[in-house]
């Protein structure tokens, strides 16, 4: 995990099923994310619509409670376009999505169009556009991961399936959504996947994707303690060069006494010779 971009290879575990198990959250069909594509083109001509509606009512200065007030319709119509969520999981998948919290900021948009809109609806209704791309980017952009392998979905294009025989591992990048490498060595971006979902997805394959989390883990412990291991011999060091300096220093004096003695002629004059 040091380097920001790398391949994982998948690999079968002991706990890989066949069989999908539920794994983390579960998908639930329904909402904006199970409509299909007629449905969302209704939902969106009726909202642009209204809009048109309140354009035109505006530059004719028809009344304020007519312009506001078919508001409650197109929010009743809306609401039954769609689809209800079942009572029961589709047992064996998973969804990373947008967060929630998201809808918080196409609230914040919605406000800060919405002014700029009052006070020119003519020439500025579309601005009222950007909150519906946004809240259909929310609720387009997942990845869902089940026992068959990773659907694909965006705002943008059509939903694509990934058979996990085709995911020869996993690419991260230095920014934007990890992607899936794919057996031909191409990479596909895994919509709403970013690095801090990353554990989610390794947990929602059941085994298909290694844990890289576990793997650096067990780096970093091998590291810590090779790092342990020289410093203990660091510290041992210093002992042994001591004991060997206090060896080679005693050899050193011993050799200047044989020397001395070597070349003082008293030190070799015979001792039985009278004086």
């Amino acid at each position: 995990m040091s380097s920001p971009h790398q391949s994982v290879p998948p690999a079968k575990s002991s706990h890989t099923t066949d069989e999908g198990t539920d794994t983390g959250r579960p998908t639930r069909p329904g909402g904006l994310r199970a409509a299909s594509q007629g449905r969302l083109v209704a939902i969106a001509a009726v909202v642009l619509a209204y809009l048109a509606f309140v354009v035109v009512g505006t530059v004719q200065d028809w009344s304020l409670v007519l312009r506001i007030g078919l508001i409650v319709p197109t929010a009743v119509i809306v609401w039954l376009l769609i689809p209800r969520k079942a009572n029961t999981p589709v047992p064996g998948t998973h969804v990373i999505a947008v967060p929630r919290l998201a809808y918080i900021g196409v609230l914040v948009l919605a406000f800060c169009v919405f002014f700029p809109f009052v006070g020119w609806p003519a020439a500025l209704w579309w601005l009222l556009l950007f909150p519906v791309i946004a809240v259909l980017w929310v609720t387009r952009t997942h990845t869902t991961i089940s026992a068959t392998g990773l659907e694909l979905s965006s705002l943008f294009g059509k939903r694509r399936h990934l058979d996990w025989s085709q995911v020869k591992g996993i690419s991260i990048p230095k920014r934007g959504y990890v992607r899936a490498r794919l057996v031909d060595d191409s990479e596909v971006k895994l919509p709403s996947v970013s690095y801090d979902r990353l554990r989610e997805l390794i947990e929602a394959s059941g085994g298909r994707l290694p844990d890289v989390f576990a793997a650096a883990e067990a780096a970093e412990a091998e590291r810590l303690a090779r790092e342990e291991a020289e410093a203990a011999e660091r510290d041992e060091a210093p002992d042994t060069a001591a004991t060997d300096s206090s060896a080679t220093d005693a050899e050193v004096a011993d050799a200047k006494a044989t020397s001395a003695k070597a070349t003082d002629p008293a030190a070799t004059e015979d001792p039985a010779k009278p004086n």
